[in-house]
């Protein structure tokens, strides 16, 4: 066997290999039910209006939406 020939069989391999080890799973986008809360909504729009641009005042506005609609609720980032 040819050193080409060799290469082109252990690249077939190694690809072949690399493929039937991928788990193949959908990306996950999370949880949309939020979004059926039109005040927590309309609070977050206001919110990035006030905002304009700025993550951190963004995310202080984030926060107090989340308080204010959530409140107590486990698994929110307060």
């Amino acid at each position: 066997m040819t050193k080409l020939a060799f290469s082109a069989i252990a690249a077939l391999v190694t690809v072949t290999t690399l493929v039937g080890s991928a788990q193949i799973s959908p990306a996950a986008a999370g949880s949309l039910d939020w979004l059926g809360n039109d005040n927590y909504v309309r609070c977050l729009k206001y919110v990035s209006s006030l905002a304009h641009g700025d993550a951190a005042a963004y995310d202080r506005g984030r926060r107090t939406c989340n308080r204010q609609y959530y409140p107590g609720r486990p698994g929110y980032d307060y």
